[in-house]
């Protein structure tokens, strides 16, 4: 679609005006840094342990979100059908799967332990096993790398519905204020963005719902009524029952097996703070699954098949189609800060995965603070570029990227995690042989070499035979020692 140049012009500047108070933000975030509790590296994986009731419960719901719900899951809907809206809807348990399932007994643990990451965490459940760790690592860096890759792609998507210049243009300019905010502010600042972020993506959802549905000059059930008439097709379940659990089973459930959320369980304040952090996030992801998906028939019956550029365009087009300038530029510039701070969380995670767990804690154990501390910026930086590099040429779909990535996580950190908090008897040796056994079943059905998906995602069978694949390994091999059994599962230790 064409936009005045006036128009242009205003949304550009709301979104310039923004982006310099996110900025600014990111410098106070730093002195912030600078003040807190603890050392360098303590405060900037898991900011000091001190975090609120909103900045726990947008950590899940912007990391489980971002680009993908806003962006991906719409573009996903209008290409394959309206029976996609009800995988999305799944989301909203990812709080509680994060927070509520796993949250209590992985932030115990990680002060027990003193562990600053996802992979030192499990790393240390598995009797310090060098391979489990090398594993864990290769599993984030390429998978949480793609989920970035997508994450980042939807940034430079709405810069360019917002200037009409080339995608790869904001893509670099979204690159350099990644690396500013995560540098200067570590997981805390990048933590407190997302609260404001989240504060006006709720507001801006909510706003963008009622004038989306206003501008199809029909009600919502007219609206529907006329897509059955013009597009049955479109109210039809294409794909089957199976393929559509896969994508609820991934996109809701097994969300805590994503590196740079279940980070959230080491960063909270108190148990306190984790309960009303399970309530919040649920009813601000629920507005914006309600809010987003609404739309989604807003966009189909406004912007016939061909009319955008990519249907993960749908929600950002509808905003400068029905909304003045001056609101289109502020709720594309949340949309856009949203997603900011959501690859800064997994830039963050994916450094930690550099630089301390494979480095520090593989091979140099005794390194120096102030070198691990440049060591840490280094990475970010080479990170954000890599993530950039790949982003320059994005999948037509973004939720398509989105699956692939979070089902490699989900077939490696399923069981590995849900099975080293809840049951005694796992082990390295399970461990090793679960993830090898995942990664390589995903891969093998997921290329249709191994014809056991039965109409599923790949991702479901490989997880469930790595699961029992781990559980027997373990049963056949030696226990894990005591030592590690009472610090993760004994009662003499004092609770978050």
């Amino acid at each position: 679609m064409e936009i005045s140049s006036s128009t242009r012009s205003t949304i550009v500047i709301v979104f310039t005006l923004y982006t310099i108070l996110l900025l600014g933000y990111s410098l106070y975030s730093r002195k912030a840094m600078k003040e807190g509790k603890g050392d360098y590296i303590s405060k900037f994986y898991t900011g000091g342990r001190s975090g609120g009731v909103l900045m726990t419960a947008m950590m899940v719901s912007a990391g489980v979100a971002g680009a993908g719900v806003f962006m991906g899951v719409p573009g996903f809907t209008y290409t394959y059908g309206a029976i996609w809206m009800v995988c999305c809807f799944w989301s909203m348990c990812s709080n509680f799967m994060v927070l509520g399932l796993i949250g209590k007994r992985v932030g115990i643990v990680a002060r027990r332990t003193n562990s600053q990451t996802f992979v030192e965490l499990l790393m240390h459940r598995y009797n310090k096993n060098k391979v489990v760790g090398a594993l864990c690592c290769f599993v984030v860096l390429f998978f949480l790398g793609a989920f970035a890759v997508s994450t980042i792609t939807g940034g430079g998507r709405i810069f360019q519905i917002l200037t009409g210049q080339d995608y790869r243009i904001g893509l670099a300019i979204f690159t350099v204020l990644v690396i500013i905010a995560a540098i200067t502010g570590g997981i805390k600042g990048v933590a407190t963005a997302i609260v404001i972020q989240g504060i006006i993506m709720t507001i801006s959802v909510i706003v963008l719902f009622f004038m989306g549905i206003n501008g199809t000059g029909l009600s919502y059930t007219g609206t529907i009524q006329a897509l059955i008439k013009t597009n049955p097709e479109w109210f039809t379940p294409v794909k089957g029952v199976g393929l559509v659990f896969s994508y609820a089973f991934l996109w809701g459930i097994t969300t805590f097996t994503l590196p740079h959320v279940t980070m959230t369980a080491l960063t909270y304040k108190d148990t306190e703070t984790l309960h009303s952090a399970v309530k919040v996030g649920t009813v601000v992801v629920a507005i914006w699954l309600l809010g987003l998906n609404g739309l989604c028939f807003a966009i189909k019956y406004l912007f016939p098949e061909g009319s955008l550029a990519t249907p993960d365009l749908g929600i950002p087009t509808l905003a400068v189609t029905v909304m003045p300038p001056w609101a289109a530029g502020l709720v594309l510039a949340g949309v856009c800060g949203a997603v900011q701070s959501s690859v800064g969380g997994m830039v963050v995670s994916l450094a930690g995965t550099f630089v301390s767990d494979l480095y520090k804690n593989l091979f140099k154990p005794d390194i120096k603070p102030e070198t691990l501390k440049k060591l840490n910026v280094g990475s970010i930086v080479v990170v954000s570029l890599i993530v950039f590099l790949f982003a320059c040429n994005p999948p037509q779909l973004l939720a398509s990227l989105i699956t692939y990535a979070s089902g490699g996580m989900t077939v490696a950190f399923f069981h590995t995690l849900l099975l080293g908090l809840f049951w005694k008897g796992a082990n390295e040796y399970g461990a090793i042989s679960g993830i090898i056994s995942g990664i390589a079943l995903y891969l093998l059905i997921d290329s249709g070499v191994l014809p056991l998906s039965f109409g599923m995602n790949a991702c479901i069978m490989a997880t469930l035979l790595s699961t029992i694949i781990m559980v027997a390994v373990s049963l056949l091999t030696p226990k894990t020692p005591y030592g590690i059994i009472a610090t993760w599962f004994g009662k003499e230790y004092p609770e978050a």
